[in-house]
C-alpha cells in the first residue's frame, strides 16, 4: 500500500543552489504532484556603478517540499537533485514540518519579511500564544521578550525559529 498523505519536509541545498533548485522543482511539480516553498525577499545591492533589486533566499541552504513521502524520496533518487531532507533526531525518519506551522510561517513570510528576525537557536520555552488582533491574527506561537519586547516566536522544529514583533494586548494564552 502506499501512502498518499502529503507531508511538508524540510530540506538541505548546496550553497547559491536555491533558485535552481526551484526552478527545477517547479518542472517536476505537475509530475510528481507536489508543492515548495523557498521563502525570498528582495534588497537592494551595490553593484559598481549602480543599484539593483535583487532577490535573495530568507533562509540560506534551505527549501521546503510538500509532498507524499514517496515523491519526496523520489526527487533526490530519481531525478538526481541535490536535496537533502532533514531528519528528525528523535524518531531518525525525515523531518516534518506540521501544515499549522508551515501555514503559519508562509503567512507571516509573505506579509512582511523584512520585519521578521530568524534565530536557529532554541529559545527558552514560554507560554503558547495566539495573536487576535491585528495583521498577525490567528498565528500561534511562543511568547518571548527580546529586547525588553514582547514577540511571537513560530518554531519549526529542527529548522529555525522566526520571531514577529507584537504587543501584549493582542495575544491570547492557549494551551
Amino acid at each position: 500500500m502506499v501512502e498518499k498523505q502529503k507531508y511538508w519536509y524540510a530540506a538541505r541545498v548546496r550553497d547559491k543552489q536555491e533558485f535552481a533548485i526551484r526552478d527545477f522543482l517547479q518542472q517536476l511539480k505537475a509530475e510528481l504532484d507536489i508543492e515548495y516553498y523557498l521563502p525570498t525577499q528582495f534588497v537592494i545591492r551595490q553593484l559598481k556603478y549602480r543599484r539593483k533589486q535583487v532577490e535573495v533566499p530568507v533562509i540560506k541552504n534551505v527549501i521546503f517540499v510538500r509532498a507524499t513521502k514517496q515523491a519526496a524520496c523520489d526527487i533526490p533518487n530519481k531525478y538526481n537533485v541535490s536535496l537533502y531532507y532533514m531528519r528528525d533526531l528523535s524518531t531518525k525518519g525525515l523531518l516534518v514540518v506540521p501544515d499549522k506551522q508551515m501555514e503559519d510561517f508562509m503567512f507571516v513570510m509573505n506579509l512582511d519579511p523584512e520585519s521578521v528576525s530568524f534565530d536557529n537557536a532554541s529559545l527558552a520555552v514560554g507560554n503558547k500564544v495566539q495573536v487576535v488582533k491585528g495583521e498577525f491574527c490567528g498565528i500561534e506561537g511562543e511568547l518571548a521578550t527580546i529586547a525588553n519586547r514582547t514577540h511571537v516566536v513560530i518554531r519549526i522544529n529542527g529548522v529555525l525559529s522566526a520571531s514577529i514583533k507584537v504587543p501584549k494586548a493582542y495575544l491570547k494564552v492557549i494551551s
